[in-house]
């Protein structure tokens, strides 16, 4: 059977095809609900220290605006996006001075031209302003593996891009397809950048990827994180490294890896389960903080328990089960949040 694509089983389960249940959360914790009624949101940005949450809208092409649990009516930013399948208004992410530089960054499939870009905002008075092109240029014309997340490590700025259905490109260092980026912050291309050279600066930071749907960091560490979907075998939790290859590419055969020195995934999903955007909590929820999130289409919150160093998943734990989780963050008050396609959650204190 055809495997679903990863927004489209999103909708087929918020449609109802797939029933929801629930586990406990740890104990002397509870799910709540923190904001119902939303319209397909994608991934979520927090102003720390503020009870402010940006959030992108797949189809609208909205970037939304959260004041404590009151939705302005009026977006940041209206973007004209291409919709259909996994393309749409996908990751958001905030400088990490943003109190100060009020940068707002945004991927999204462009309507027309038909492609993924990467803009950044200034953000005034939950209004945003002066749009910077960060990236432009790649393909999406297929509607599905655009890839579509944002994360800041170390001031610089990661982008995660699908291979738009052409596994060969996953391999070819000299595209942005199938890969995962690295930008400064205005958008110009680091010169320590694993394939740049003195005249030919490139923004490729790893490659063989299939369709890498989130993105995350440890605090406090450059230590990056990536979840990545196969085709019917092999979702992936991937620790990235510089100049590294993930295997995804033409004539893929599951459990293995195409190319030269193929890097194994730190936890592999066979049949798949879809796994979305991670997060690193470390937060004022001391049972829960310290450990890898991840929702998935399934309906599951898992738990990584890690090794010290960060480079091994020592336990896998579902601590909770629902509806489809497209995002994990944190939040207002310091817990630790998760999206479906139509409300935002959190843990807290029971």
């Amino acid at each position: 059977m055809k495997r679903l694509s990863v927004l489209g089983l999103v909708a087929s389960v918020f449609l109802g095809l797939v029933p929801a249940t629930s586990t406990a959360v740890p104990q002397g914790t509870k799910v709540q609900s923190y904001k119902a009624g939303l319209d397909f949101p994608i991934d979520m940005a927090w102003v720390p220290g503020t009870k402010k949450v940006f959030f992108t809208e797949k189809n609208t092409g909205k970037v939304r605006v959260l004041a404590g649990r009151r939705l302005l009516g009026r977006a940041c930013v209206d973007l004209a996006v291409a919709s259909d399948g996994e393309q749409g208004a996908l990751g958001i992410v905030l400088h990490p001075r943003f109190k100060k530089t009020k940068w707002l960054y945004v991927m999204y499939t462009n309507a027309s031209p038909e492609e993924m870009r990467v803009s950044r905002f200034t953000v005034r008075q939950n209004r945003c302003r002066s749009h910077k092109l960060i990236m432009s240029g790649v393909a999406a014309s297929s509607g599905y593996h655009n890839g579509g997340q944002l994360e800041f490590v170390g001031r610089k700025l990661f982008v995660s891009t699908g291979e738009n259905h052409d596994p060969a490109q996953a391999q070819n260092t000299s595209t942005k397809l199938g890969k995962i980026l690295r930008f400064n912050a205005d958008g110009t291309i680091p010169a320590t950048n694993p394939f740049s050279t003195a005249n030919d600066k490139n923004p490729v930071w790893s490659y063989g990827h299939r369709n890498p749907f989130g993105l995350a960091h440890r605090p406090g560490t450059t230590k990056l994180y990536e979840t990545e979907n196969g085709p019917s075998c092999d979702d992936e939790l991937n620790l990235i490294r510089k100049g590294r290859n993930y295997g995804w590419g033409d004539n893929y055969v599951c459990g293995t890896g195409r190319g030269e020195n193929p890097v194994a995934p730190l936890r592999r999903w066979s049949p798949p389960i879809v796994p979305t955007d991670p997060w690193w909590y470390r937060g004022r929820l001391k049972k829960l903080s310290g450990s890898l999130y991840m929702g998935d289409f399934d309906g599951n919150l898992h738990r990584f328990v890690m090794n010290d160093a960060g480079t091994e998943v020592l336990d896998d734990r579902i601590i909770h089960r629902g509806g489809p989780i497209v995002d994990v963050s944190k939040g207002p008050g310091g817990w630790l949040y998760f999206m479906t396609p139509s409300e935002i959650f959190r843990i807290v204190p029971d």
